[in-house]
């Protein structure tokens, strides 16, 4: 079955960066290959598995705390993240 890709841009240290490029050159895979299977291994690892708990339990004791409907806390949210944004950009 063919895999559907999403074209997705991605802020990377340069060095790692530079590694990828040469792991996939040897290896005679592309680049965005050995970051799929990296990112496959990593999501499946029990470092990942505990943030992921540990971020639904968070999640879970915040929206007992809070009256707001979903589609506030989703308006709230993106308000926060414009304004972080604005914030970041020079």
């Amino acid at each position: 079955m063919p895999t559907h890709r999403a074209k997705a841009t991605v802020y990377i240290d340069r060095d790692l960066l530079r590694a990828v490029k040469v792991l996939a050159a040897s290896s005679g895979r592309h680049d965005y290959e050995v970051l799929e299977d990296a990112l496959r291994q990593y999501l499946g690892s029990p470092t990942a598995e505990s943030t992921r708990r540990e971020l639904r339990e968070l999640l879970a004791r915040v929206g007992q705390r809070s009256d707001l409907t979903d589609g506030q806390a989703l308006e709230l949210a993106y308000g926060e993240l414009h304004a972080a944004r604005r914030v970041r950009r020079p």
